[in-house]
């Protein structure tokens, strides 16, 4: 019986906890950066205080709408335009792929047999800004902002359906891609494709 000891010395762990909050409906109170922190004041476009982000590019939700991401430096970042309101913090992207998609065919299962989407509509609850496509590669924006709407304010939360012409080509799979990549809500709650089966 050996009296040494093995120590064994383990990499530090971090455990982030992510909790339940509702902004509500103002897009402006949206939070989706990491490490973020929030400004709210007077017109400015000098937001200091990011020491923790030193040298990080940063996205930038203001006003309610996206702006051009910074690097910061010596703790702070200038923004193209003045703000009241912004959340500054490590941007990311949400990524949905579904699974194959299993519609039927003439003689059982649509699996394994050659398909194409030709469109889908996407059913969201107060989201702004959302991409879809077959792949990662291959995404159609959705357009959220009317053509009626002003440019100098913040899209408002979308609940209902967008209908978007598909850009997939004849394959197996059949896979749906919905990316969020910019600091903004989105919730998806349901998608319905509609494609050809080749039955042959």
């Amino acid at each position: 019986m050996s009296d040494k000891t093995k120590i064994t010395f383990r990499q530090p762990s971090f455990v982030e906890y992510f909790n339940n909050y509702d902004f509500g409906d103002d897009v402006s109170d949206a939070f989706y950066v990491d490490s973020g922190l929030t400004y709210s004041g007077g017109a400015t476009t000098s937001i200091s205080g990011l020491d923790h982000l030193e040298g990080e590019t940063v996205a930038i939700l203001a006003d309610g709408g996206t702006h051009p991401n910074k690097t910061v430096s010596s703790g702070s970042i200038t923004l193209d335009r003045t703000t009241t309101a912004a959340k500054i913090g490590l941007g990311y992207t949400s990524t949905l792929q579904t699974m194959r998609l299993d519609v039927g065919s003439q003689d059982g299962t649509s699996q394994g047999k050659t398909k194409r989407i030709f469109d889908v509509t996407l059913r969201f609850y107060e989201t702004v800004g959302a991409k879809v496509g077959p792949d990662t590669s291959n995404l159609e924006e959705i357009p959220f902002r009317s053509s009626a709407a002003s440019m100098d304010v913040a899209v408002p939360l979308f609940t209902g359906d967008k209908k978007i012409e598909f850009r997939g080509n004849f394959e197996t799979d059949g896979y749906l891609f919905v990316i969020q990549d910019q600091a903004l809500p989105m919730t998806i709650l349901s998608l319905y494709p509609r494609l050809i089966t080749n039955d042959g």
